[in-house]
């Protein structure tokens, strides 16, 4: 998995975020998933979701 967002972290800041898995409800075979991310640092303030579609 790809971020859409280039992150600058600098020591002692911290990536916060979550990920959840599901079955696609149109097709069992698929799989959703959901990725949250925040960051508020120095150089780089941040707080996205990103859906992916696994096959």
């Amino acid at each position: 998995m790809y971020l859409e967002d280039v992150l600058t972290i600098c020591e002692d800041e911290t990536i916060t975020g979550s990920m959840s898995v599901s079955y696609n409800k149109k097709n069992p075979r698929d799989v959703d998933i959901k990725l949250s991310y925040s960051l508020d640092g120095q150089h780089s303030k941040v707080s996205r979701t990103q859906h992916y579609k696994m096959r």
